[in-house]
Formats: structure tokens, C-alpha cells, sequence
């Protein structure tokens, strides 16, 4: 298969990239136990180029496979691929680089270069690890804990007290203990009363697709497109805060105008 392109490389690119690096831990998990379908890892070969290995299997701390270009057998350590790929019922997943190729063409482009490659591209479904390492992270914990309706776990995952804050700050608001602890109040109040009212949402069998929207010293706005299993699509966008030790808590949900 020839994935041989010009890549434009700008924040998207770098934002793809880290998507592919924060996700890989899924697809070695897959090779580990036993996937059989199409499956690929990139990495920049010895000449500076980035080419992709094939067929790929774990063995120890190596990706053994087939070069694309040449046939070649070759095996490389597991910390040089920068992105990976499989193919699933026809479908893409993965692919972080292709894609970003597949996003600069045209509908007409679009359709030829699927013909080409022989599987379909669309958004893909972004697998974080479930924990609080990332931003993106964060937002999948959090939703496993109301899924499983488990409120302590929820909580912790929150910081109203630094939604406040946000508040305040957004609204020009004079920023007092005073002030702080009433909004941080509030907000509590307004959390639970929702909870009561509408319950816990589910966010089982479903797919995400992630975006870095904006950022500001140790927060990240991140959209979250949510695709249920009937096609419906609903998207969020959360800021995301780096506490520190405690890893990434999911702040306050941005309203849409």
C-alpha cells in the first residue's frame, strides 16, 4: 500500500501526532492479543525518512514486520513509532498522519485517495488511556465513573472551587475568598440538583473523536465529539485542568451560543 505523501505540518499536525503517541498503547494491546486484520506502525528509518512496517507482532520491546516499500523484513524498538494504524471492517483507525493528509483534500480528492488506499477514513475513534495523564484522559474517566453511576469517582475527577475561579475571571468578577467560596457553593448545589434531576448519563458504546479548541497556562479547552451507536452525534467542549499530583480534573462544560 503506498501512503506516500506531503504532509502540511502545522498545530494540527502536532496535535495528531500527540493523539497517535497517547493512543498506541490500544493498538499494542491489540497485536499483544492476537489481532489478525491489517495493522501498521510509522517510524523515521535510518535515512530520515518516515516510512511504515506492516504486519506487525510484538516481540519483547520490538515491532516486527514487513517494510511497505520494499518488503523487507525488520524489527524496531517499540519507542520510535510515531504513529500506528489498522483496519477495521474496512474502516481506518488510527492513521493520525494519514488523516491529516485526508483533511487537506477536496470531497472528490477524498473519495480517490479511499479508492486508492482500499479502506474508508472518516474521524476515527480516539482510545486515551481511561486516567488523568491527559486532558482527553480525564473526560473518558470521568464519563466511565457515571456510567457506572459512581459518584465519589466523579467527584473526584472535579475541582468546583477551580470552575469557580474560571468563573469569576470570565465574567470580570473581583476575585475575594468572599466571592469564591459563594460561586464554588453554587456550583456544588447546581451539580447535585442536576444529577437528581436528570440522572446519570451513559456513555457506553460509544465514539469519540477529540479536539484542541484553545488553551491557557494549565488548562486545555478540548471538544469532545460524541457518536452514539445510532449515528447521532452530540459535542461538548470541557476545559480541562492540570491540577499537579492529582493529574487532569474536568472543569466547567462551555455553553454554546
Amino acid at each position: 500500500m503506498n501512503k506516500s505523501f506531503q504532509l502540511e505540518v502545522n498545530q494540527e499536525y502536532f496535535y495528531l501526532l500527540y493523539k497517535a503517541k497517547n493512543t498506541i498503547w490500544y493498538f499494542n494491546e491489540l497485536v499483544k492479543s492476537g489481532y489478525s486484520g491489517y495493522s501498521a506502525i510509522k517510524f523515521q528509518n535510518e535515512d530520515g525518512i518516515f516510512v511504515w512496517l506492516e504486519n506487525i507482532r510484538i516481540e519483547d520491546s520490538y515491532y516486527c514486520g514487513v517494510l511497505s516499500e520494499s518488503n523487507e523484513l525488520k524489527n524496531v524498538t517499540l519507542n520510535i513509532a510515531i504513529d500506528w494504524m489498522i483496519i477495521e471492517r474496512q474502516r481506518m483507525l488510527g492513521g493520525y498522519s494519514i488523516r491529516h493528509y485526508w483533511n487537506t483534500l477536496g470531497e472528490e480528492e477524498k473519495l480517490n485517495f479511499e479508492i486508492e488506499c482500499g479502506f474508508r477514513i472518516d474521524e476515527g475513534n480516539d482510545f486515551f488511556r481511561p486516567d488523568r495523564s491527559t486532558p482527553e484522559g480525564a473526560i473518558l474517566t470521568i464519563e466511565e465513573f457515571y456510567s457506572h453511576k459512581d459518584l465519589d469517582g466523579i467527584i473526584s475527577c472535579k475541582d468546583f472551587r477551580k470552575e469557580a475561579e474560571n468563573i469569576m475571571i470570565e465574567h470580570a468578577v473581583e476575585i475575594n475568598e468572599k466571592t469564591h467560596e459563594m460561586i464554588t457553593s453554587a456550583l456544588k448545589v447546581s451539580f447535585f440538583e442536576e444529577l437528581e434531576i436528570s440522572g446519570f448519563p451513559n456513555f457506553e458504546g460509544i465514539e469519540r473523536v477529540f479536539t484542541l479548541k484553545d488553551q491557557r497556562e494549565d488548562q486545555q479547552l478540548i471538544e469532545e465529539k460524541v457518536i452514539y451507536r445510532d449515528g447521532s452525534i452530540k459535542i461538548n467542549e470541557l476545559w480541562v485542568w492540570n491540577s499537579g499530583p492529582a493529574g487532569w480534573k474536568v472543569l466547567n462544560l462551555v455553553e454554546k451560543n
